[in-house]
């Protein structure tokens, strides 16, 4: 082939690159789902609950609810331990200056989110013009019950 062949190029179809073009950008899409899955490993998690809280708004929900961290564990199915880490997530303790470690599971923080909703709370994202926090979801307040005497005890 010299310089003065010529060659014939086929034109390409439009309406086919466009769907490739679709084609490739659902299967990226489908790709980065499907890659970033094992971070909501419950797939329930973010259909009730918009933001993961703070710290700061898991002590808020508990105070607004009059709860010890017993009577939290109780209600949500989780170890007293689990709320005390979550609730004092970066805050450091004692003489040596050591930061309590967060290994909570993503279920955990689902079950006390769930645990404060069922009581009527409900978790606010920050705005540009406010900050986030925690509030009653109905005027009326609080609408659910303590947990028993039995499921609080301390264990020995």
């Amino acid at each position: 082939m010299t310089s003065g062949d010529s060659v014939e190029c086929k034109k390409a179809d439009p309406f086919g690159i466009f769907i490739l073009n679709t084609v490739m950008f659902i299967m990226s899409t489908m790709a980065f789902n499907l890659n970033n899955v094992d971070i909501f490993s419950s797939g329930a998690f973010f259909a009730f609950m918009a933001i993961i809280p703070t710290a700061e708004m898991l002590r808020a929900a508990r105070a607004l609810l009059g709860w010890n961290q017993r009577q939290l564990a109780a209600s949500a199915g989780v170890a007293r331990p689990t709320v005390y880490k979550l609730e004092t997530r970066g805050v450091i303790r004692g003489d040596s200056g050591r930061e309590i470690a967060d290994n909570a599971t993503l279920e955990s923080v689902e079950a006390i989110v769930q645990a404060y909703e069922t009581q009527g709370i409900e978790f606010i994202e920050a705005t540009s013009s406010t900050g986030s926090g925690v509030r009653w979801r109905t005027p009326a307040g609080r609408i659910g019950e303590d947990p028993s005497e039995e499921s609080v005890k301390k264990k020995k």
